[in-house]
């Protein structure tokens, strides 16, 4: 068996969770195509577009993603255990010294070490308030809790004992877990499958709002442009994420000179409607594109409405359009709007309901999907949605006042 490293070395938690986990906690869009493939991403956008739940398509992708860090979970606890002296003992010591020297988005170090103290990311946030101090104290709470189950599962369920057998550098080893160990490592998977079901359900929703705005815009034949270009074409042009002195939008889309669509895309459900009125306050009527006014119409793309009316009441005021993409074919019904709103012609207006399942499908195969991703991380995201919490958290205080 290897010999274990001094404890004074101080083995960072980080050095023993495998890189093949780490690469699961990081990366950017594109890296979150090539890990589930480009078809699958293609399949999950086009199911959305006949109407489907974002929900169903990304479940799959995230039981594989939790499955697969939970590997990653014990493959380090074998090698704590193997490599680091009294590793039991010392565990919340070296995860709070980790946590103490990691950037605070610097998730394939915080994470882990998270975990192995029974806390997620919002769980620091919430119950210990950011507080180092309280994280002291949590910890020998933790630490009484871990020691307390453990006695009450060996009492209730018998004297169990795991043992770990792996190979590491062609040597063949066991590592015995006791019902202290046992509880370690069940409680740092359960940590860890709540943080990436929280992180999935926002991620993989602002990810698919680029994927399915990008590839409804291109589908309806506007291209894309970058939007700190100077937009020499004038019309039927479109780009993503625009942000200009009011609010920011998600796409922007140049009909004609002088005449533009907004863009807001959610997967907000009939229980978040106050949500999706805050959506139809963000823009003004009249804003300015490459330097000359133009007349706006906002677009809320959202996925169902509440039954009360009272939203769609609001867009109508407003002279907002609202898409529900629960609504089968609701591309469709996107290509009327707009050409309602603007005069716009597109050939999908033409077909019969009956084969717009199949014109969808080929158009959507011929994108190239993984390209509306190439500028964003999912650092970033996690850093937007932090912003935007806090200034949700502004607007409430404001409001008590």
């Amino acid at each position: 068996m290897k010999a274990k490293k001094n404890v004074h070395q101080e083995t960072p938690i980080s050095d023993i969770f495998p890189q093949s986990g780490k690469d699961l906690l990081v990366g950017g869009g594109k890296q979150f195509v090539e890990r589930i493939g480009v078809e699958a991403v293609k399949q999950a956008v086009f199911s959305v577009m006949m109407g489907e739940n974002l929900r169903t398509q990304t479940e799959p992708i995230s039981r594989m993603r939790i499955a697969q860090v939970s590997g990653a979970i014990i493959a380090m606890i074998a090698k704590g255990y193997l490599t680091i002296d009294n590793f039991q003992r010392e565990l919340s010591r070296l995860a709070i010294k980790e946590l103490a020297s990691a950037k605070k988005n610097d998730n394939e170090k915080v994470w882990p070490a998270q975990w192995l103290i029974g806390i997620t990311g919002k769980s620091f946030q919430n119950v210990l308030r950011g507080n180092r101090e309280a994280l002291i104290e949590y910890i020998a709470d933790f630490e009484k809790a871990i020691k307390d189950s453990a006695e009450h599962c060996k009492q209730q369920y018998g004297d169990y004992k795991m043992d770990l057998h792996f190979t590491m550098n062609g040597i063949d080893n066991k590592v015995a877990l006791d019902w202290e160990g046992i509880t370690r490592l069940t409680t740092a998977i359960g940590s860890q499958t709540l943080t990436l079901r929280g992180s999935d359900k926002s991620i993989y929703g602002k990810l698919f709002e680029r994927l399915i705005l990008g590839s409804i815009l291109t589908l309806l034949g506007f291209k894309r442009v970058d939007k700190n270009s100077d937009k020499k074409e004038r019309k039927e042009i479109f780009w993503l994420s625009d942000s200009s002195a009011n609010r920011e939008s998600d796409a922007t889309v140049v009909i004609t000179p002088g005449h533009v669509a907004r863009f807001d895309i959610g997967f907000i459900g009939p229980g978040n409607s106050e949500i999706s009125k805050d959506k139809l306050s963000r823009f003004d009527r009249d804003i300015e594109v490459s330097g000359q006014n133009a007349h706006s119409v906002t677009f809320i793309v959202v996925d169902r409405l509440p039954a009360t009316g009272k939203t769609k009441a609001a867009a109508d005021k407003i002279g907002a359009e609202i898409i529900q993409m629960s609504m089968a074919y609701w591309p469709k019904e996107l290509a009327d709007k707009l050409a309602k709103r603007f005069g716009f012609k597109h050939e999908i207006q033409q077909i019969r309901p009956s084969e717009l399942k199949n014109y969808i499908k080929t158009q959507i195969d011929k994108i190239k999907i993984q390209d509306f991703l190439n500028e964003i991380t999912l650092e970033e995201i996690e850093e937007s949605q932090e912003k935007e919490a806090e200034q949700q958290k502004l607007e409430l205080d404001f409001e008590d006042e």
